[in-house]
């Protein structure tokens, strides 16, 4: 449920190979056709995994001006007749556009179709103003309420955020949902700017650092330990202290750990040779990589 509107934001076209086909492996939206080719160029993926829908931006439905807005929206409608759209709704006001046009004008127009309209919000606080949109929608297209209790929309009205989404305000947004009694089945995400190269090491706490090297052909353990002083004023060490000696990553009851290479001899070691002295050695399909993922 979370889209790939990440590439126009990164750094190059090789950052978005990256960041896009990581993103496949756990989402199919995507705007990113650079993430699907290296899947297929470098991971021999068996087909094009990032999938998309028609969709308009401002340029669009700015056209004929604020007094043409609805005459684009029926444009766009009668374009596509049939399956998923999405159409971007806030150039003059989002809020007249959901209760006049989208719920008054359109109505019977979109709840004939056989597909979905997804209405996209795209400025203002995201909290607050899908909430204002939700409770606009309800009342215009009626809800049904699900097993769990919470409101759904008509299947053939839906709404996307993006904009001012990233990894923590995720959480925010559906939290909200749920406090409000709005089904998370309502609403999918487009993540831009914060996807493919914001979302970096620090997002996890995670970093590599060297562990152990061979001096003069004696093994030595490698590691850093800095002390830091916390906001009241003692000495203590940073949650920056690195492993050291040789390692290994188990898998055990409660979850993937990492140990000394003499501890728990029982456990295998996880880690694979990939990558050695410039040689690949062991090569990867993208579905062996989807399929890992799955199986954690």
């Amino acid at each position: 449920m979370l889209n790939d509107f990440g590439f126009r934001g990164v750094s190059s076209v090789e950052s978005a190979k990256i960041g896009g086909a990581a993103h496949l492996l756990s989402f199919a939206g995507s705007d990113n056709l650079a993430g699907s080719g290296m899947a297929i160029k470098y991971y021999h993926a068996e087909k094009v995994y990032g999938l998309s829908i028609p969709a308009t931006e401002h340029s669009i439905c700015t056209l004929l001006g604020q007094e043409g807005e609805l005459e684009v929206f029926k444009h766009v409608l009668r374009s596509f007749p049939t399956g998923v759209i999405a159409c971007v709704s806030d150039s003059f006001n989002i809020f007249r556009a959901c209760s006049e046009y989208w719920g008054e004008d359109l109505k019977e127009e979109i709840l004939k179709r056989d597909g979905t309209l997804v209405i996209r919000p795209d400025s203002g606080d995201p909290v607050m103003t899908l909430l204002e949109i939700f409770k606009i929608l309800f009342d215009k297209f009626g809800f049904t309420t699900n097993a769990k209790g919470y409101k759904v929309l008509p299947p053939q009205v839906r709404v996307i955020q993006g904009d001012g989404v990233n990894y923590t305000e995720i959480g925010v947004i559906y939290k909200a949902l749920k406090e409000n009694g709005i089904s998370a089945e309502n609403l999918v995400l487009g993540m831009g700017g914060a996807l493919l190269q914001k979302v970096d090491r620090d997002t996890q706490k995670f970093a590599l650092k060297c562990s152990s090297a061979v001096i003069n052909g004696k093994e030595v353990a490698v590691e850093k330990s800095p002390a830091e002083m916390d906001a009241n004023g003692n000495i203590t060490t940073s949650f920056k202290k690195s492993k050291g000696g040789r390692l290994k990553l188990v898998k055990t009851t409660e979850g993937y750990k990492t140990f000394h290479h003499d501890e728990q001899p029982e456990l295998a070691d996880q880690l694979q040779t990939v990558f050695e002295n410039g040689h690949i050695i062991k090569d990867f399909t993208f579905e062996q990589v989807i399929n890992t993922l799955q199986n954690q």
